[in-house]
């Protein structure tokens, strides 16, 4: 059985009195421990996947189920890196990453310990008393990648989590999110409008089609792991992943541009 199942699930809004389906249809299956990157253009309901597979938000048709039951509200599972950082601006770098333990009720010499666990394994030791403020964009990210793993889900859900950094910086933290993933053996879905960064990281690649969004189709990558980020984007497989993934893409975001 997958770890994660949607089955025909779609999502509609509304705005200004109208309404419009941000997807359509979505079938797809995520196996536990596996790295899923998601890719498609703006507006496509990528985020809006991640959202109902967290719970906060409900499909509209379909289903979505998390070890077999039904995901109809907030997944408890799950932990969710969005776009923002969401630091708390009053709390310095341990005590934002040891909310969700606070949360949880574990004692404060627990949270200290798993803190101090979290802190060193993405490079910050030295910076706990630090407040987001004090900190570069990527030093926030990583105190949000931080506060994610000591909730300890089963699941990451990250939309996006590199999109704001210069590009020597996502290097540096997609690295350090392999790493992390191949000590924990979490199952991640990874939203980005990177191809690299999509073929990069994932087992598979999920591709989107515009807004409706549905899977388009899935891509396996076939690139040996552990992956160095910046060597791999030179292999020959690499090549022909990326290719087949940017075809399918450009169609796509050609039509967007033509409507």
């Amino acid at each position: 059985m997958a770890l994660i199942q949607f089955s025909n699930v779609s999502k509609r809004f509304e705005r200004n009195g109208e309404q419009f389906w941000a997807s359509r249809n979505i079938n797809l299956t995520v196996d536990e421990g596996e790295f899923l990157t998601v890719i498609g253009p703006s507006g496509c309901g990528k985020s809006t996947v991640l959202n109902m597979c967290a719970g906060v938000m409900k499909a509209d048709g379909g289903t979505i189920t998390y070890r077999g039951k039904q995901v109809d509200r907030i997944n408890t599972k799950v932990g969710y890196m969005t776009q923002k950082d969401n630091l708390l601006p009053w709390r310095n770098v341990k005590n934002n990453i040891g909310i969700g333990l606070e949360i949880k009720g574990i004692s404060k010499k627990e949270r200290e310990k798993i803190c101090d666990h979290y802190i060193e394994m993405v490079g910050l030791k030295g910076f706990e008393k630090h407040y987001p403020q004090e900190l570069s964009g990527g030093m926030r990210k990583r105190a949000s990648l931080a506060k994610l793993l000591a909730y300890n889900p089963e699941t990451l859900l990250m939309d996006e989590p590199f999109g704001a950094l210069d590009a020597q910086m996502r290097l540096i933290l997609q690295d350090k999110l392999l790493e992390i993933w191949k000590e924990t053996q979490k199952t991640v879905i990874f939203v980005t409008h990177d191809l690299d960064e999509a073929v990069t990281l994932g087992d598979r690649v999920a591709v989107f089609s515009k807004r409706p969004g549905t899977i388009k189709f899935v891509e396996n990558i076939n690139i040996s792991r552990p992956r160095d980020v910046v060597n791999t984007r030179f292999s020959d497989e690499f090549t022909k992943a990326h290719s087949k993934l940017w075809t399918a893409l450009k169609d796509e975001f050609e039509m967007e541009v033509l409507r």
